[in-house]
Order: structure tokens, then sequence, then C-alpha cells
């Protein structure tokens, strides 16, 4: 059964992921299917933004910690690397697209969930919306180029305040330090979202392309994410390690 929608009007394609869960979280099928449909998208000359959004109460909880599949019991080293490597998959598939693309963030947005969110161009927060990043917290660097994205919008300092103090940024902490372009009432995230979309639809869709592709090559610093899969999987097994002996 597909988690995930598509919905096409005025240039503009809206995709919800809705796994039917309290948390939203995600699960290696479901970040398979939303890399799927971003490869879609990048394909689609149709559609000049996207828009992608979760449920009217959670954007994602992170990924699915219940799924054997993300970190598969008895694999080897090589099948846990490409467990972890999904998620980034899933990442800069929705970094690559040439669309601008829309964040819309009702309720919490945590770890892989927030991650995600980073990887789109512009993020909208519902009042009631928050991000948290507690990689850090629990033993793991920040993975799926969460960690250059995040420092290219607030700056070091802010970085490290948010990952080593576990920070819940609310929605007015979140416009003041870049991580969200706009605030919308509760259950409204969606319609400023598309509002944003729309607008974005109307500039020749060749030169849209072009400019962000631009500007996305002044800002790069996906150069300095290349271990992090590789970091984030010697946490674990670290942990796990450290756990084992007791």
């Amino acid at each position: 059964m597909s988690v995930v929608s598509i919905e096409h009007a005025d240039g503009v394609a809206l995709v919800r992921y809705d796994r039917g869960g309290r948390a939203n979280a995600l699960s290696a099928s479901a970040m398979e299917e939303l890399t799927d449909v971003a490869h879609r998208l990048r394909a689609d000359t149709t559609s000049r933004a996207v828009v992608l959004t979760g449920t009217a109460t959670v954007f994602s909880g992170g990924i699915d910690l219940s799924d054997p599949l993300l970190w598969p019991t008895g694999a080897d080293v090589l099948e846990q690397h490409a467990a972890v490597e999904r998620g980034r998959a899933l990442c800069d598939a929705w970094a690559a697209l040439p669309q601008l693309t829309i964040a819309a963030v009702e309720g919490p947005a945590v770890g892989g969930g927030g991650v995600l969110a980073l990887a789109l161009d512009l993020r909208v927060f519902g009042r009631g919306a928050h991000l948290r990043l507690p990689e850090a917290r629990l033993g793991f660097n920040l993975a799926w180029g969460g960690l250059p994205r995040l420092v290219s919008l607030v700056g070091p300092a802010r970085a490290k305040r948010l990952l080593f103090t576990d920070l819940r940024v609310d929605p007015a902490l979140a416009l003041d330090w870049g991580l969200a372009d706009l605030v919308a009432e509760d259950g409204a995230a969606v319609d400023e979202s598309l509002r944003m979309a729309r607008d974005a639809a109307a500039v020749p869709p060749l030169a849209l392309r072009m400019t962000k592709r631009a500007i996305d090559a002044q800002t790069d610093q996906m150069r300095l994410a290349h271990g992090d899969s590789d970091q984030f999987l010697l946490g674990r097994l670290l942990r796990d390690a450290a756990a084992a002996k007791g």
C-alpha cells in the first residue's frame, strides 16, 4: 500500500507522506517510496515547484526504530552500511530536484524527518511545529547530509547549540535562525506553502531551474558530508559494543 500521494495543479506538485501512525516515522520502504517519487519528479517538466508535507499533526518523527531493514540483525558491516545509506539517498534525491521545493511542516520534524525538511529549499512551519535533531545526544553524528545543510543555514555556533543541547526549535526560533521561511497558523502550512509554490511557478521554468542551480552551486557544502554515513555507522557500532560490555 502506498504511503505517498501526489497532486498536480497550476504547475505545482503536492506530495503527501502519511504512514497512518502517530509518529509518521520513516521506514525503509517509506524512504524508498519517497526517493522514487523524487526521481519521478526530477523528470517531470510540467511541475515548477514541489511541496512536501506529512500529516496534519506530524511531519515525521524520524526513522522507524522498529524496522529491522534499517539495522539488519546479524548482517555484515557492508549490509549495515547499505541500510544507513538509504536516508542519504532519500535526502540527496529531494535536494537534487530542479524545481523549487518547500517543506510544509505541521507538528514535529525530528531526527531524520528534520534532516529531510532541511534538504528542501524552503520550509513553512505551522505554529505547533518544531524541529529537533537529537542524534549527537544519542551518540551519533548528524548524517544524511544534514550537518552541512544545517551549518549552511544557521552557521557553526548555532548548529553546535542545536545539536549538543538537544534544542527544540519552535517556529519563532526557526524563523529567526533561517530554518523556517514562514510561520503559518496551525493547519495552514500546506496552503501557505502552495501559495509560495504558485508564486515560484510563475517564474519562467528555465530561468527558475538555472537560477536555483546557480544559487546551490554558490552555497554547496555537500563535499563536507562524504563520510557522514560511515561516521554514523561507526557511532552505532561503538555504541552497540559498549552496551554489550555492559
